[in-house]
């Protein structure tokens, strides 16, 4: 899981391209929110 400290890192890595991170972290937690309704 990621912590707080390691998504600072990933924002500052990746500033100039934050909407697409936005996007990627919003499947991510689609993919789990999924997954979770399924196995429940």
């Amino acid at each position: 899981m990621l912590t707080r400290d390691a998504l600072i890192r990933e924002y500052r890595a990746r500033a100039g391209t934050l909407p697409a991170l936005l996007i990627l972290y919003g499947v991510l937690v689609g993919t789990l929110v999924a997954t979770a309704s399924t196995i429940v």
